[in-house]
């Protein structure tokens, strides 16, 4: 099979446009006076997660298959010392009261429970961090299965989405946030597990392609359907074309840019050194911009602070510091050159 160079740079500055897409779905409740959200903030922060969920799937399928005699130590090495820092710099603004209730929710989101035996995260957008947490777990005993195996949990995960999807509607059952009981592995496991098996059968490109598509093609026809149907229940048909739409296509906009990167990426030739390390060096604060970019808009919001670019620049900066600080396994990293099978 012809090798091609995956360009793990193009994934890297990938991922900071999704962290930017969340920063910007927090801006209206945590900075701006005025919460009506702005077209930038309708990117999609949900699609930013699927995004990001498919990016990593496919980041640990190669890892794993690199060395997994230290995958673990890796995983550990490259998670808890930011996270642990976005926990501190979030107390450090709330300044929480220390009693035994504030003690065991602390503890069960250092050990990622916090959506196993509580709702709560404490660093509210680590909910995602959780599940991707168990996911890694679960890496290991994944590659050791089939194919057709890894198909078979995929589609099971993915109608269990979109049941999810209808019941929030139906029933109110909560967002993916507030879910318990682990069910957040069942319900969104089936992107990352697609973006890993493409990983490590990266002849089925093609079969993955169309699979991850028909993903989002079924998702924003259901979400669609059920806007549709709640505007015309209440009369406000015209809303949906004069705004909804809109609102959809730019979440469509997110999710193309993440289709198009993952599997398409390695059509891109060259890219200088400079253009690497750049894309590299904000890949790299992505992590940091996502866990401390909301606890730097509350600082701001308890001093009333309501300029949205200086906002942005302290969060920006916060993540720099805290990935020049403590992301010790980030630095290390040389320039990815992974070899995939075409």
């Amino acid at each position: 099979m012809k090798k091609i160079t995956y360009n793990w740079e193009v994934l890297a500055i990938t991922r900071f446009f999704l962290a930017i897409v969340v920063l910007f779905h927090h801006l209206p409740a945590t900075l701006m006076s005025d919460t009506s959200r702005p077209w930038y903030g309708k990117l999609g922060a949900f699609e930013a997660v699927l995004g990001f969920l498919l990016i990593s799937g496919l980041s640990i399928g190669k890892s794993i298959q690199k060395n997994q005699d230290s995958y673990f130590k890796r995983r550990l090495q490259r998670i808890y010392p930011v996270y642990i820092v976005s926990i501190i710099i979030h107390y450090l603004v709330v300044q929480d009261q220390i009693t035994t209730e504030f003690i065991v929710l602390l503890v069960l989101n250092l050990l990622f429970l916090n959506q196993i035996f509580t709702s709560l995260s404490y660093v509210v957008v680590a909910w995602s961090l959780s599940l991707e947490v168990w996911l890694y777990a679960l890496a290991p005993y994944l590659y050791k299965l089939s194919f057709k195996a890894l198909m078979v949990i995929i589609y099971i995960s993915f109608a269990a989405f979109l049941i999810h999807i209808a019941g929030r509607t139906l029933f109110h059952w909560p967002y993916y946030a507030g879910v318990t009981a682990g069910l957040n592995l069942i319900i969104l496991g089936f992107i990352w597990v697609a973006g890993f098996v493409y990983s490590i059968y990266p002849e089925k490109r093609k079969f993955m392609a169309i699979n991850v598509a028909l993903f989002f093609a079924c998702y924003f026809g259901l979400t669609i359907l059920i806007e549709l149907f709640h505007q015309i229940k209440q009369h406000t048909a015209g809303d949906f074309v004069s705004h909804d739409l809109i609102y959809f296509a730019l979440q469509l906009f997110t999710l193309g840019i993440v289709f198009v990167v993952v599997f398409y990426n390695h059509k891109v030739t060259y890219l200088s050194l400079n253009t690497k390390k750049i894309f590299n060096v904000l890949g790299n604060i992505s992590y940091p911009l996502y866990l401390t970019h909301r606890s730097v808009f509350l600082f701001f919001n308890q001093h009333n602070i309501h300029n949205i670019g200086l906002g942005v620049l302290a969060s920006l900066i916060v993540a720099w510091l805290v990935y020049i600080l403590f992301d010790f396994y980030s630095k290390k990293r040389p320039l990815a050159k992974t070899p995939v099978a075409a």
